[in-house]
């Protein structure tokens, strides 16, 4: 099966390829990384399954689903939970967190084999349980793209118009907006003042006003208290 990636993360892209090179019946035929160039390959050459990320340049992932009469198998890859009604209200095969572990992607391609009733080709020398299996993200640091398990991160700090991203045993600094990076983290990470971003599955203990994670306290803004003590909320007993 003919395969299109538009994702305009790197990092993303570099996954995906490796995913799906362990499958034998699919085949990558065109990379983008903006959502008009995509659609205007779709036109010309149609292709059995879309990987198609929402958050793109010049037109959302969703916008271009709109544009298309004709669709190939869509799994939609985001780092965004609240798309995914939307999503599958657009009849979507699947929905891919990012980061993506490669247990997940084989659960898709399982669902995109049934929609098209082929026989699932197992992946080719791969268990399903590999180093993608554990979330992650890339951080570019100096001129080096660095992995960092999610489950490691402390906090992210904004630093000018840098972030500091710190896990117990080193710190990452890229060129990045705090803002932005909130957005790319999941939903356990909270943002806890205008420079701090926290690792809720990290914290050790809380007050009205601060935030303690590795004996380090980080102050609770006002901004930010109503979205923390929702999540308080949901995991007090």
């Amino acid at each position: 099966m003919k395969c299109m990636i538009i994702e305009d993360e790197i990092p993303a892209v570099k996954i995906l390829q490796n995913h799906i090179s362990h499958f034998p019946d699919l085949e990558i035929t065109h990379i983008f990384h903006n959502a008009v160039e995509g659609m205007v390959q779709l036109q010309r050459s149609p292709v059995d399954v879309l990987f198609l990320d929402i958050q793109l340049p010049k037109m959302s992932g969703i916008e271009l689903l709109h544009t298309l009469e004709s669709r190939p198998s869509i799994i939609l890859t985001t780092a965004f939970r609240e798309y995914a009604l939307e999503g599958y209200e657009l009849e979507i095969t699947d929905y891919l967190l990012k980061p993506i572990s490669f247990e997940r992607f084989v659960r898709a391609v399982r669902r995109i084999y049934g929609s098209r009733k082929h026989p699932f080709q197992s992946p080719l020398n791969v268990p399903i349980e590999t180093e993608y299996a554990e979330p992650f993200i890339y951080i570019k640091h100096d001129r080096e793209f660095i992995k960092v398990n999610l489950k490691e991160i402390l906090y992210v700090e904004s630093v000018k118009n840098h972030i500091k991203l710190v896990t117990p045993s080193k710190a990452l600094f890229t060129l990045i907006g705090i803002g932005e990076m909130e957005q790319k983290l999941p939903s356990h990470f909270i943002r806890t003042h205008r420079s701090y971003i926290v690792n809720t599955r990290q914290i050790e203990r809380f007050s009205q006003t601060n935030v303690t994670i590795g004996g380090k306290i980080f102050p609770l803004g006002n901004l930010y208290k109503q979205a923390f003590f929702q999540w308080v909320n949901k995991n007090t007993v």
